[in-house]
This record gives structure tokens, sequence and C-alpha cells, in this order.
């Protein structure tokens, strides 16, 4: 019975063949129609990768821009903070012509700043064209009442519109609600035209081509969504990718013009792959009497072929980064996709006949070797850093540089891949916003001191005032009476002081266009010893002047002087008793540093260190001191841009040394 079976499916299997190989056609439908699956699936990968990179086109499209939106918000906010600091304690601006200048011109961005004392628009910078605006109550209006109340409830910097502007056209507005005193004052405004807008945020300069942007806003009263811009507002049936700009509760929406783009770049991919198809079932047809293992390897190959090509091609040409293959022992260009050649400048065939070193400078061209040596020999994993590239036009640029070796074999590698992207606009903006930040920072911190000062000054001088106001009433001979109007007398003599002290720190920090020349040192320092010449025959003191004749400093005329005068005329005032008084004046150059030491009497700045500089701070028992000379000191220095430092022991001696920029 197993021979009579086995013996049976042997020749159902040859009549079976037989049959088969009598039925060419059939062999090559049968073929056709499984090879397209294959096809289909390649051709559905192809249209996944092209619309991946769409969304990832438009994703970085939209991130771009809203990155600028929020860079215009924080240098709205930066200038409506600074345009609020020129509010003087009686609600008066200062300078705001002058401030309002500065700022329009450096700010791009903004086209106009307004100052609105309790909701009414008083002062506006420019003001040509901008005067239908002046004296406009902006919560009276049912136009612009909501969102101004929405600043004021959240008393926060909150972008209002787009509006119709008073002074015409459409526009943003950027308000901040100012306080005085802790009670409302108004706002501090900018003004941003929507053609300003759309052009600083990039939003103008987009290839429209491709994409098209639209900006929108929902009506807090009718909850419907207003379109701002020109293009049609029903996209709903195009391919759209649309982020929120809660810094003026606003929708952007980047929108695809060929919403079937990627079905069009797949047609001539799914024609191909049908004719191939078709051809390999010809081709089954013709091969009929070939062993079916064969076929099927066969098959199996033509797929794995087919989806390498595509995801690799697709890939490194459409890649949105530099891509590019070098050669280990030369650093030369083998291949390189089309943003490699876009970020270096180069043509794909300039690239094939230079290497890296063109691309580097020769210390980071060495760094690079190192690593890549680090690499091969497999002392460290991975290569990835940010460097700068020199493109062939010279133009320097940031870029991030990623390095992977192609190993033939366990041990070498003959060839490396080389990823860059242009990360250089991501650096300035970084670089930008760190500068701002430090700049206000700064500002507050001066604001906050001297805010300090003049309050800790002035109470003192208005309680003695009230206190003796208060004796006189209660005085009972005219004797009593003149003896304190004697003594309100001197408190209103110290408080003119105070006042005139306060005013001198004020100029020097308000003065910000400082005229700057090229100042020779050794002259400067020379007419400082000829005034304090009598203070020096006085203490039979002994100065070193270590100074080149022809040392040069860019600064302020009168600064310098006043710096000069006060360093060496304390390190001769505080001279010791015990030992002759020795000055040393010296200047470095390289280091663009002036020193000026004693060997007086010193002060012990573990006790004293936190105040060296502070107004009104003494240190000593004498009498002509006021505490005032430091003080103005390192205000002038600041601001010029400069530092000073202390370095002193008690009974040892100070010095005290200035760092030009």
């Amino acid at each position: 019975m197993p021979f009579m079976n086995t013996t049976h499916n042997t020749h159902f299997a040859q009549r079976f063949s037989a049959w088969f190989a009598q039925k060419p056609r059939l062999a090559g439908i049968l073929a056709f129609l499984f090879l397209m699956p294959f096809v289909y699936f390649a051709i559905s990968l192809r249209y996944k990768i092209i619309r991946e990179n769409e969304h990832r086109e438009m994703s970085n499209i939209l991130n771009v821009v809203q990155r600028n939106m929020a860079q215009i918000y924080k240098n709205s906010y930066t200038t409506t903070l600074t345009l609020a600091l020129t509010i003087n304690d009686n609600g008066q601006p200062e300078d705001f012509e002058k401030v309002g200048k500065q700022l329009v011109e450096s700010n791009p961005s903004i086209d106009a700043v307004q100052l609105v004392p309790n909701g009414t628009i008083k002062y506006i910078y420019p003001l040509k064209g901008n005067e239908a605006a002046l004296n406009y109550n902006i919560l009276a209006s049912k136009n612009t009442k909501q969102e101004a109340i929405v600043s004021l409830k959240t008393k926060s910097f909150y972008f209002a519109g787009p509006l119709e502007l008073k002074q015409g056209g459409i526009g943003v507005v950027g308000r901040l609600p100012v306080y005085k005193k802790n009670k409302f004052w108004g706002f501090s405004a900018v003004v941003i035209r929507m053609n300003t807008l759309l052009k600083a945020s990039g939003i103008g300069s987009i290839d429209d081509t491709k994409y098209y942007f639209q900006f929108s806003k929902t009506n807090p009263k009718t909850g419907k969504e207003t379109f701002y811009l020109k293009e049609k507002a029903n996209f709903k049936d195009k391919y759209f990718r649309s982020v929120t700009i809660p810094e003026g509760n606003w929708n952007l929406y980047l929108i695809s013009r060929h919403s079937n783009n990627a079905i069009y770049q797949i047609y001539t991919s799914l024609i191909l792959g049908t004719l191939l198809c078709l051809i390999f079932g010809l081709w089954v047809y013709s091969m009929m009497k070939k062993p079916a293992e064969q076929h099927i390897l066969i098959l199996e190959q033509a797929k794995i072929l087919v989806e390498n090509e595509i995801k690799f091609k697709t890939l490194f040409e459409q890649a949105p980064v530099g891509i590019a293959k070098a050669d280990v022992s030369s650093n030369s260009f083998l291949e390189s996709n089309a943003q490699f050649s876009k970020i270096t400048e180069y043509t794909e065939d300039e690239l094939k006949s230079c290497s890296l070193d063109r691309l580097l400078s020769p210390e980071d061209y060495v760094a690079f070797k190192q690593a890549l040596q680090r690499l091969l020999s497999k002392e460290q994993e991975e290569f990835n850093t940010e460097i700068l590239l020199q493109t062939k036009n010279g133009k320097r640029i940031w870029i991030n540089m990623l390095v992977a070796p192609i190993w033939s074999n366990e041990i070498e590698a003959q060839k490396y891949i080389l990823i860059i992207e242009d990360i250089d606009a991501k650096k300035t903006t970084e670089e930008d916003l760190h500068n701002s930040f430090d700049l206000v920072n700064e500002q507050n911190k001066r604001l906050l001191n001297f805010s300090y000062i003049v309050s800790h000054n002035l109470r003192s001088h208005s309680s003695n005032i009230k206190s003796i106001s208060n004796l006189m009433d209660e005085a009972d001979t005219e004797e009593e009476k003149l003896e304190l109007m004697e003594m309100l007398r001197k408190v209103s003599l110290s408080l003119q002081d105070t006042m005139t002290n306060l005013n001198e720190v004020v100029n020097i920090q308000s003065n910000i266009g400082l005229q700057r020349e090229e100042l020779n040192l050794k002259v400067f320092i020379d007419s400082t010893l000829h005034v304090l010449n009598e203070q020096i025959i006085q203490k039979d003191a002994t100065l070193f002047v270590d100074v080149d004749s022809n040392a040069t400093v860019l600064y302020n005329a009168a600064y310098l002087e006043s710096i000069l005068l006060n360093l060496v005329s304390n390190a001769i005032k505080y001279a010791s008793h015990d030992r002759v008084p020795i000055v040393k004046i010296e200047y470095n150059a390289m280091m663009k540093k002036l020193s000026v030491s004693d060997n007086g009497i010193g002060i012990d700045l573990k006790k004293h260190g936190h105040n060296m500089f502070g107004m009104y701070k003494t240190f000593h028992k004498n009498a002509d001191a006021k505490g005032l000379g430091l003080f103005i000191t390192k205000n002038q220095i600041e601001a010029m841009g400069g530092k000073i430092t202390v370095e002193s022991e008690p009974h040892k001696g100070t010095t005290f040394t200035v760092y030009f920029v």
C-alpha cells in the first residue's frame, strides 16, 4: 500500500507539471499578479516617504515662523518694558522722542511705539503718519476695549488684533499695562502693521508655488474664525498644517497648493512598476521550463532590490540635511546630495574635486582628523559636533556635523558618511536672545539699586524735616524756634546735596550717547598728578608711573579725568602714618587694564567688600569722606562698558584695577 500511494502521488505531480507546462499564458498571468503586490508595496513606501517629507518640510516652515513670531513677541515686550522705564515718579515720560526713535530704529519688526496714559494715546513715535491715533481712547472704543481689558486682567504683555488701525491699515498692537505706585498708569504699546508682521515672521518670504499661509483669529463675540490673508479661506479640502500662536491667540495655517502632489509624483513609478510586472510575466512565460525555486528566488531578490533602491534614493536625494560620502585616506568627497551642495555652495562636480579641508579652518580640520581616527580605531563610538563651515563664497556658517564610518569588514573602513545641518540662524537667534536678556537684567538691577538709594536717602531727610516741623509747632519761645529753624536749614542743605549727588548718578546712568575718542593715557595721568601736586608734597608721597607714552584708550575725556583723579587722590588721602606713602600707576596694553596701587591703611574686604562701591559708604574716620567717589567712579567705568576690581588688606595697602574695552 505505501508503495502504491507513493506511485500515485508521483504520477499526480508529473501530470500537474505537464499540464502547467502546457499553460504558459496562465503562468505568465500568475507571475504578473504575483509581482504586482510587491510593486504596489514599494510604491506605497515611496508615497509614504513623500508625504512624510512634505509633512516634515511644512512643520519646519511653521516652526521657523513660530520662532520668528516668538522673537517678535520678545522684542516687542522688551521695547514696551524699556519705554515704560522712561515714565518718572510723577507719571511723565522723559526723553520719549529720543528713546522711541532708538527703539523703533533698532527693531525693524516695529512700526511705532505709544504711551497710553489712562487708556488715551498721548505719545506716539513716529508721529508722522500716525496723527489720527493721537488722543484716541482705547478703553472707550468697542473695537479696542475688549482686548485692552484682557491685558489689564492678566497684568502682562498682550497682542491685540489684527484690527483696523485708527491711522489706517491693518495691524496688531502689543500692550503692556504700566503701574506707578501700585496704581494703573496706562499702557506702553508697540504698533506692528500687518505687512511688517508678515515680513518679520518669514510668512512673506515663503516659496508660494508649493505652499501658502493663512492667518486667522477667533472672534470672541461671535465665535467665528476670521481670516486676514488674501488667499482663500476655504482650504479644508487641501492638505495643511497649523499651529496656535498664544502671544495673540492667533491660528497660523500652512496649506499645500496641490493636495494630490504626492500621488502625481508616484504616477511614473506606478506605470514603470506595472510595466516591470508585465515584462516579468512575459519572461516567466518564455522561461516556463526553469525550476520553480529559481522563479521564487528571483521574485524575492527583485522585491528586496526595489525596496532598497527606492528607500535609499528617496532618503539620500530628498533628505532635509546635507549627506556626503568621503574617502578615509584623502577626505575627498565621492558623492553628495542636493542639500549638501546647497549648504556648501559647491556643485556636486566641484565637491568631487575637493576635500573636507577646504570647508574647515586648519584648526578644526586637525581636530576632525583626530576625531575620525578615534572612530576608526573604535576608541570613540560616535562623532557629532557643532562647527564653523566655510562656503564656496567665503561665508562662515554654523553647522551640526555627524560622522559615521562605512565598515567593509569588522576591522577596516575605507569610506565614511558625513551628515551636516545648517544651524546658523539658530545660533544667531540664541546669541541675540542671550544679549537681550543680559541687557534687561542689567537695567533692572540698576533700576532697583537706584530706587533703593533714592528711597533710603530721601526718607531720612523727610523724616528729619517732619520731626523738626512738629517741634516748631510745640516750641514755646522765639529762641527755641530760631534754633529749630537753623536745624531745618541744615537739613534742607543736606537734602540739596543729596539731590545733587543723585542727579549726577542719573546723568551717568542715562548718558547713552557718550562721546569717545582716542586719548593719550600718559598725558591724562600727568595732568592728574599736576592737579594733586600740593597733596603729594604735603604727604611727602613717592609716585611710580609705568605707562608707555604712546598708550591710548578709546574713552570719554571727562570720565577718564574723573576716574584717575578719584583713584589717585584716594591712594594719597588714605596713606599710612607709619611709612612713606608710595603710589604705583601701571598700564598693561595687552590686557587693557590700568592699576593704581598704594601702601596705605587698606580696607577690610571681608567686612566692607559688599559695600565697597556703594553710595555714601565710608570705611575710615575721615571727615572729608562722603562715600561718593568710588560709587561715581564705578558707574562711569560701567557706562563705558568696562569694570573695576579691588584688592586690599588692612595696614598693607590697596590696588584698584580698571579694565578698558
